[in-house]
């Protein structure tokens, strides 16, 4: 795909204008061949704007899906007969199409007979008639092998306009597909009528850079347009560089883009090296995924795949060379795809993984984590960047700078200058690689330790970040990133382990704070009944905090109906209803069946309430209020959940 490519298919551009300008028919059909996606499409139509100059008269209809002659014939006759074909002239059209329809036998094997069997209707627009002297119209058929007619019927049918009709016919098909589907040898095959029927089989070949620009035009923000067209030898070489002829993908990069484009911060839409690495890493992604190399989600799994790659170079190099061939026929999918695009980080790429991900498996742009992914990015590098994640993006220091940043962070963790628990699993996975690779003199093991007394400080002193739901956190730090940055060495041994350690301390900090928050939680019912309802069942809501953890066994019982009999009549029904779906779920009852002897206590008290006010209509409520809501619950919770009773 070079600039030469302008006039790579001028051949056929040449020789269709002399079958267009030809006085009388040559009784034969050009077939314009390619691949799916090369663009046979795109250039019969930029041919038919170009020869509007000669007079030429087309029409056009595409064979995709169309299952009988009518849908072909009432194509042509849409294009011939706008007005009568519109919704106001339903009526009129079909009278006028019924008068003119008819009957045709077709000699199929040029033996003289007619073959009953391919009897057709005359097409219903009489083209026979519309189209006898000067004014005849040239007939193009697009994507012959997506037609669901027989393909032997249908070239019959084609065959016809150029026989009988004296009419020029240009036929547009996949044919590799249409040699590859046909298996009989019989004159009504496609090999046999190909060979009556076209007289001229032209070759269509990727014209790219026309491609291109037509795609360009079509984009509505003039911004994007203009980047395109200043980057249009990047797109080209990183097209050739994917061994990719397919226009269709490349429409879909261009639209792709656009999206991307209008939910950048301001900020980045001036950035060109931005732009460039996000549109390289849509067009990587986009190809490999559209030819069935990768899915989406094996987006998050190229990490895995560059490492394995580095370590076989690595510690197997000599080995590695000497059974270069042997090691190819082993290469996975995702390793070829790493080893076809060396210059690009699809194993880190940015905004992240997941991101991109979430954008081609579910189509959602993701403008939060892409925000803050922008933040802490390697184009946004200044003095006020912190100094973690400067080091963070070493790759990109000289060892000058490297060293005095391993420095600085070094004594500000030592300071204990860093409260998020994200930033310093950062700071110790960055630590941990540093030390795997020799840049660092701490071994990963004091490392290890150093971290989980960091981490002891922070909940010794009052600061452990404990989100206010510590099963779901907003930041993924206990999965696989923060702040838009993936965990540096979070595959090693020692990173696991000071997860594992975190997660065993906030689980015990929650423990300890659980007091406090189900006092929290009961202030929250008596003012607000369906948030406390929200927090304590599972939901699509952010409120759904408790929903697995046993906090009401935190509550006194007796505080707890207490409050409960001197709220109103709806609200104390709202608490039952949530104390019924709170234990609907047999794997979440098994984390709540701590709860099993506080809701008996809680029904108990409840029952020695009614009693207390026997024959009175508030002692009554309460009675029912434990029949319908309590006793379901503590139900639920026996014979589903544990089977205690």
């Amino acid at each position: 795909m070079t600039q030469d490519n302008k006039q790579i298919n001028s051949h056929i551009e040449a020789y269709l204008d002399y079958y267009c300008s030809l006085s009388h028919a040559p009784g034969f059909a050009i077939l314009l061949k390619g691949e799916w996606g090369c663009g046979k499409t795109w250039f019969i139509k930029n041919y038919l704007k170009s020869s509007k100059e000669n007079n030429h008269k087309f029409l056009y209809v595409s064979l995709y899906g169309m299952a009988s002659f009518s849908e072909i014939e009432d194509a042509f006759f849409q294009q011939l007969h706008p007005v009568l074909s519109s919704k106001g002239m339903a009526v009129t059209g079909k009278i006028f199409k019924g008068f003119l329809k008819g009957a045709l036998k077709i000699d199929l094997t040029n033996d003289g007979k007619d073959d009953g069997t391919w009897t057709i209707g005359i097409p219903e627009i009489d083209i026979p008639d519309y189209l006898k002297g000067t004014d005849k119209r040239i007939l193009i058929f697009d994507d012959l092998e997506r037609c669901k007619i027989d393909i032997g019927n249908l070239l019959g049918y084609i065959n016809y306009f150029v026989e009988h009709q004296d009419l020029k016919v240009i036929i547009i098909a996949n044919e590799d597909e249409i040699l590859n589907q046909d298996s009989s040898n019989s004159s009504k095959g496609y090999r046999a009528i190909k060979e009556k029927l076209i007289g001229k089989t032209f070759g269509i070949s990727l014209y790219f850079e026309g491609a291109l620009e037509n795609f360009i035009t079509g984009v509505n923000n003039a911004d994007v347009s203009k980047f395109l067209s200043d980057n249009t030898k990047l797109i080209e070489d990183l097209y050739q560089k994917a061994e990719y002829e397919n226009l269709r993908n490349l429409k879909q990069i261009v639209l792709d883009f656009e999206r991307i484009f209008e939910v950048l911060p301001d900020k980045a839409k001036s950035k060109p090296e931005i732009l460039q690495d996000l549109l390289k890493l849509l067009m990587a992604f986009s190809i490999e995924i559209k030819r069935g190399m990768m899915l989406p989600k094996d987006i998050s799994k190229l990490e895995d795949e560059y490492k394995s790659l580095i370590r076989k170079q690595v510690h197997s190099r000599q080995e590695y060379n000497l059974s270069t061939k042997e090691n190819n026929q082993e290469e996975t999918k995702l390793e070829k795809i790493l080893g076809k695009y060396p210059d690009l980080n699809l194993h880190e790429p940015f905004p992240s993984k997941i991101w991109w991900q979430i954008f081609f498996d579910k189509g959602i742009l993701d403008t939060q984590k892409l925000e803050e992914s922008l933040s802490n990015s390697k184009y946004f590098q200044d003095e006020n960047t912190p100094n973690w994640v400067r080091l963070w993006h070493f790759s990109y220091l000289n060892d000058d700078e490297f060293e005095n940043l391993l420095k600085k962070v070094e004594l500000e963790y030592a300071e204990r200058h860093f409260l998020e628990l994200g930033i310093i699993k950062h700071i110790t996975g960055l630590f941990l690689i540093f030390s795997e690779a020799e840049l660092y003199q701490k071994n990963k093991e004091d490392i290890l330790e150093e971290s989980k007394l960091y981490i002891d400080y922070l909940k010794d002193n009052n600061k452990l970040d404990i989100p206010e739901n510590h099963y779901i956190s907003a930041d993924d730090y206990i999965l696989e990133s923060y702040a838009g940055l993936g965990y540096q060495g979070k595959e090693l041994r020692e990173f696991k382990e000071f997860s594992s350690y975190i997660k065993k301390v906030r689980d015990s900090a929650n423990v300890e704070n659980m007091p406090g928050a189900a006092q929290d939680l009961l202030a929250i019912m008596q003012n607000d009944v369906w948030k406390f309802s929200h927090m304590i069942c599972i939901s699509n809501l952010p409120e759904q905090i408790y929903y697995e953890i046993p906090i009401l066994k935190y509550i006194e019982p007796f505080v707890f109906v207490e409050k409960f009999i001197v709220m109103k009549f709806d609200d104390r029904r709202c608490v039952g209803w949530a104390l019924t779906k709170r234990y609907e779920f047999d794997d979440i009852n098994e984390k709540l069946s701590e709860e099993l002897t506080w809701l008996k206590s809680v029904r108990d008290l409840l029952l020695n309430e009614a009693n207390s006010k026997k024959g009175k209509v508030s002692g009554h409520s309460l009675k029912l209020m434990t029949e319908r809501y309590l006793n379901k619950a503590i139900e639920k919770l026996e014979v589903k959940g544990t089977g205690l009773k």
